[in-house]
């Protein structure tokens, strides 16, 4: 698995990311899904259906996440499996991957009914029920599986099965079974879509949309709600699937992402790579990195925005540093 992939995976795993993409989803925002409720199942997903021999084939495919929802801390009542995958770009048959990731679910739901009624002795009240191995009462949990896209390009793969089909005779269209991905790719989401996110799921995501113009970048960063701290997992996620490079402390639990944004700037600054400046910079123009340094162990954190963007602050600075 791919570095991008594991940094993916482990953050989306996180209950409180997984409730929140979730959240959004199915909810527009409204906090339904609680962190708490959400029990970790095994992402791998067995069956072994008949080939034409009538050998059995067997058919295995992991999902990067797979989550039980309980409606009672105790998870005595579960409702609801829920299941993400990430992508770094689009896959072009997701809507037949998800079908089967689900189907595979229901499957397996089943088989595990089944093998409860075996160990109990319980083979039903007549026949239908002994052969399907089901009770007429028995019911199967739901499963959503929820794709997220995290590239800085806009998802361009099919959404829906129908998308891969080419049907001529529309009226056998009818007869076609659909299936619909459900994607959440921030190049398609609105400014305000973006504010519902309630974890730093929402910068991860922002960050996708706007990969490619790093002043808007600065300016989310300094202007949002994520200025101060944003878990290392989502600082990961970002840096590994939009080759950036973002200056921190690699021990660091939570990274301060004004600073580090900051220090971003102060590096594009020397290499005359940012805000749009003329190429062929003066060697002197490297001084703000040293003053962010040198605010910084001071402590002077809540200065080094003002000095990165006002010149006359940040001149008179350097002459109180020496810079």
């Amino acid at each position: 698995m791919a570095e991008k992939d594991i940094y993916a995976k482990k953050y989306m795993g996180k209950n409180a990311v997984f409730a929140d993409a979730f959240n959004v989803l199915l909810y527009h925002g409204r906090q339904r899904i609680r962190p708490e409720q959400l029990s970790p199942l095994d992402s791998v997903e067995v069956a072994a259906p008949y080939g034409k021999t009538g050998n059995m084939l067997a058919l295995e495919r992991i999902r990067d996440n797979i989550k039980l929802l309980s409606s009672k801390e105790d998870g005595t009542a579960a409702y609801l499996l829920l299941g993400i995958d990430t992508q770094s770009k689009p896959h072009l048959a997701m809507p037949v991957r998800n079908m089967l990731y689900d189907s595979l679910s229901y499957v397996k739901q089943i088989e595990d009914i089944r093998e409860r009624y075996r160990q109990e002795h319980d083979y039903g009240k007549d026949s239908e029920e002994f052969l399907s191995g089901l009770h007429r009462d028995d019911k199967l949990l739901p499963v959503i599986t929820a794709v997220v896209n995290l590239s800085s390009k806009p998802w361009d793969g099919p959404l829906r099965l129908y998308d891969m089909l080419e049907i001529e005779d529309l009226e056998l269209r009818h007869w076609v079974q659909d299936f619909k991905i459900h994607l959440i790719d921030p190049h398609r989401m609105s400014e305000a879509d973006l504010e519902l996110f309630q974890t730093d799921l929402g910068l991860v995501l922002k960050w996708m949309k706007y990969a490619n113009d790093k002043d808007r970048l600065y300016r989310m960063v300094r202007e949002g709600a994520y200025a101060k701290t944003v878990s290392a997992d989502a600082v990961r996620v970002i840096e590994s699937h939009t080759n950036t490079k973002l200056k921190y402390r690699k021990d660091e639990e939570e990274i301060d992402m004004c600073l580090a944004m900051d220090m971003l700037l102060a590096e594009a600054e020397i290499k005359g790579e940012t805000r749009g400046r003329a190429e062929g910079r003066e060697e002197g123009e490297n001084r703000l990195a040293q003053l962010i340094l040198r605010l910084k162990k001071d402590g002077r954190t809540a200065d080094i925005v003002t000095a990165a963007d006002d010149i006359k602050i940040r001149n008179e600075m350097y002459r109180l540093y020496g810079i």
